[in-house]
């Protein structure tokens, strides 16, 4: 709406164009309120010949002739004005004062009336605009100021439709006195059919014929001044039907006028924005970009006032020069609507301010989020970066860019100092994981979405971050053990404590070598475990390296494997359940 607005308005709308002044010329011309019309005149049609002692219809005058007419009409109301004057001098009832007082004051306003008729054929009609400024103003208030602003677009959109209104208005008034001018000849036509109806009766001298003469004059006065108001009008919508404009032409001039005036002044005002905006902040980097406190990661406080400062102040900075732009070209229609926006939008703020402050805290690095602290989402901690409109959350093991969240929703959050070997994620990419205690699997990929696992056979699968911290995960990549029961017969008791733990112990570690190298296996354990109830059973723990992993199903294989040989090599039985049913005797 605002841009179908500015398409429509023209150029220098710092000069409220006074419409208001061309308007008068339009006003409606009373008749004469002294004249008393006769109340039960019958209309009689006019016939093809005027009656005796009324001016017939001419053709319309010429600028000359109207303007003698006028000239003519200025003196006779002069005229009038001297009589009614001596009237009123001479008249000592108050009654008859205030009658003649008010014809006084109907005199005067015609003569006024007269002399503008005859500027507006001199001169033209522009000649009324009152271009001098307006003395002795009264003090203005904000509603007034705000008016001040708005008056150039409704002022523009007024000329816009001018024309047409002017015209309309015009043939309206020319058609209120073609009514007036008929009725002026009706009265003449009455007054001159009752002087003949009279006949010889009543005496050239009486009182009666005076005041019908004094009648039919007043009603030819008045026929002379429709008349020369009728040509008066005629002349103006010659004029504007002389000057050829049309509505459609002037939407294209006001078109044309924007695109190679209010087009140029918005460009300007846009482009001086962005290069201060810019170039202060151009200016700002550079100057800092060597200062050594900007080697450090943790600012100081006043280092981050002057950030602040410097966020706000370019912004206010740049839209005052776009301001004194506009206001430097004349374009005060731009200027006008550029401040009012502005002011809505200091308006709107305002419900927020508390929101604001907050803010303003954050980027001061005293709000419950600090720099270079951990803040934990989603069960993940993340470091906090440079706190700003926007602040980038990293973690050094899922890497990448991390996250970048608004202030609004960091504001939100709590974060809390770290120590240096404090971990940023529990398993970093390629490791081996256990999932749920039995099905194992490598983590291929971490991302700040999800995590990307892969089972055993090539199976790939996407976990939401969230849900795979929230799930039973043991990690193998960081070292395990692997654990078998092996059991033997009670006949090898004497041997259980000491030399079958040692013996078995070193099978089975060999055993292990053969498959690993010897770094990867971290220990093995042997110890006598319990009595059972039919086997000496014996506890055997592999401890292994996190580089053997992918083989933790296997390992338990090849420790039972290794026990089992151990047994045979050494003559150890295993047992197994055995019943042992005691007959009873014939007796």
């Amino acid at each position: 709406m605002a841009l179908m607005l500015l398409w429509l308005l023209p150029a220098q709308a710092q000069e409220v164009k006074s419409v208001e002044g061309k308007a008068k010329l339009v006003e409606t011309t009373a008749p004469p309120a002294a004249v008393e019309t006769p109340a039960t005149a019958p209309a009689v049609p006019t016939p093809p010949t005027s009656p005796p002692g009324v001016v017939p219809l001419e053709p319309e005058p010429d600028k000359a002739s109207t303007l003698i007419s006028l000239l003519n009409t200025k003196a006779a109301l002069r005229k009038s004005l001297e009589e009614q004057r001596r009237r009123l001098r001479a008249e000592t009832t108050e009654s008859g004062k205030e009658a003649i007082q008010a014809e006084i004051t109907r005199l005067e306003k015609r003569t006024q009336e007269v002399d503008r008729d005859f500027n507006v054929l001199v001169t033209g009609a522009d000649s009324l605009r009152d271009l001098s400024l307006r003395a002795n103003e009264a003090p203005v208030k904000l509603q007034d100021e705000l008016g001040q602003f708005l008056s150039p677009v409704f002022a523009d959109l007024r000329e816009l439709t001018r024309r047409p209104r002017e015209v309309r208005a015009l043939q309206d008034e020319l058609g209120r006195l073609n009514a007036e001018e008929k009725q002026a000849l009706d009265a003449l036509k009455e007054v001159e059919t009752t002087q003949a109806d009279l006949g010889t009766e009543v005496k050239a001298d009486s009182p009666v014929r005076a005041e019908l003469k004094a009648t039919s004059l007043r009603w030819q006065t008045r026929l002379d001044e429709v008349r020369n108001r009728i040509a008066v009008v005629k002349h103006q919508l010659k004029e504007l039907d002389a000057s050829g404009t049309t509505f459609w032409s002037e939407l294209g001039g006001q078109v044309k006028n924007f695109v190679f005036v209010r087009a140029v002044n918005i460009s300007l005002a846009l482009l001086v924005f962005l290069v201060v905006l810019f170039g202060v902040r151009t200016a700002y980097y550079y100057a800092f970009k060597f200062v050594p406190v900007r080697k450090y990661e943790k600012l100081s406080f006043s280092a981050r006032v002057l950030d602040v400062v410097h966020e706000g102040g370019s912004i206010v900075l740049a839209a005052v020069c776009a301001l004194l732009v506009l206001y430097a070209r004349g374009d005060w229609l731009l200027g006008g609507l550029a401040l009012i926006a502005i002011g809505g939008l200091i308006m709107t703020a305002k419900s927020g301010i508390g929101r604001y402050l907050k803010e303003l805290q954050f980027l001061l690095n005293l709000g419950s989020v600090r720099e270079g602290e951990r803040v934990t989402i989603n069960g993940v901690p993340w470091r906090v970066g440079k706190i700003h409109m926007f602040t980038q959350l990293t973690n050094s093991v899922i890497g990448g860019p991390g996250l970048r969240l608004p202030l609004e929703e960091l504001s939100g959050m709590v974060s809390r100092p770290g120590a240096l070997d404090e971990p940023w994620f529990p398993f970093p990419k390629r490791s081996w994981v256990l999932l749920g205690g039995t099905t194992m699997a490598q983590i291929t990929d971490l991302t700040p979405d999800h995590v990307e696992i892969v089972y055993g056979g090539g199976l790939k699968r996407w976990i939401p971050l969230a849900d795979f911290m929230g799930m039973d995960v043991a990690g193998l990549s960081g070292g395990f053990a692997r654990s078998i029961t092996l059991g033997l017969d009670y006949r090898h008791q004497a041997q259980a404590p000491h030399e079958i733990p040692e013996l078995l112990k070193a099978d089975v570690r060999a055993a292990l070598l053969e498959t690993m190298r010897e770094d990867e296996l971290v220990n093995v354990i042997v110890e006598f475990e319990a009595a059972a109830d039919s086997s000496l059973n014996f506890l055997i723990v592999g401890v292994f390296a996190g580089s053997q992993a992918p083989n933790y199903p296997g390992l338990t294989r090849v420790m039972q494997r290794a026990a089992l040989e151990s047994a045979t090599r050494h003559g150890w039985d295993i047992p197994f359940p055995q019943m042992v049913v005691h007959k009873a005797s014939d007796e």
